[in-house]
């Protein structure tokens, strides 16, 4: 019998009984299709994002008395992860967009539940690994894409990262220059946000994405090459994806 389980909370901890086997979405870039004067058939234009999907969950309740009712909506309720038991090592993004209970017989109910998933599925965990160094493979195992995060100690006035032949210039932040680049602070580049920042010894993030040139590295499906010279460390975190 398949279970789901929401922002660490089990469908079968909820008492819902799910009817169906659950089979999550997938994904594909949305499509638009414009006719043009004088020729047989529509132009495709597919765009670059790919849109959020509505799913439904049939479940039913064989407890759907006030208090347990309650407990389901107090839980399943605005925005949180998702992991279903047919796909237990991919989590997805989700919106709860509506509950739609139906009573049936005294204290039991029908339970549809209508989920809103952001591309993609995600792994559970994410992966991370040392990049210093001359072609440093990375081998991304999901089916799509993913915009990782890296992290650079510098040791030196700039660096440059190299993803599959494409530099990215990083500009050390005079901070950390003048206090003669010490191994307490480091640079972060959210590729996925394409936001740079570096992190104090306190804790503390400041912003400096000016402090880059050239695009954020995006890993393809299989192996990619990274080459990070002349720094004290650079590693990357992934977290792997399907549509």
């Amino acid at each position: 019998m398949s279970s789901f389980t929401f922002n660490g909370v089990s469908s079968n901890t909820l008492g819902i009984i799910i009817t169906k086997p659950i089979v999550r979405p997938t994904w594909l870039p949305e499509t638009e299709f414009t006719p043009i004067p004088g020729r047989p058939r529509q132009i495709p234009y597919t765009k670059d994002w790919y849109p959020n999907i509505s799913f439904t969950i049939q479940a039913c309740m064989s407890d759907a008395s006030p208090a347990k009712v309650k407990e389901v909506y107090d839980t399943l309720r605005e925005y949180g992860t998702l992991v279903i038991s047919t796909s237990p090592d991919e989590q997805l993004n989700v919106y709860v967009e509506e509950l739609d209970p139906d009573c049936k017989a005294i204290m039991m109910a029908e339970f549809p539940i209508t989920f809103r998933a952001e591309p993609f599925a995600y792994a559970t965990a994410p992966k991370s690994q040392s990049i210093m160094g001359d072609t440093v493979e990375v081998n991304n195992t999901g089916t799509a894409f993913v915009d990782p995060l890296i992290t650079i100690i510098a040791s030196q006035a700039t660096t440059t990262v190299t993803c599959n032949g494409v530099d990215m210039i990083v500009t050390t932040p005079t901070e950390i220059v003048s206090a003669g680049y010490p191994s307490t602070y480091s640079i972060s580049l959210d590729c996925e946000g394409e936001l740079a920042y570096y992190t104090k010894p306190n804790g503390d993030k400041v912003a400096c994405t000016q402090n880059t040139k050239g695009p954020f590295a995006r890993l393809h499906t299989g192996k990619n090459y990274f080459t990070v010279l002349n720094v004290q460390a650079a590693s990357l975190t992934m977290t792997e994806r399907w549509y």
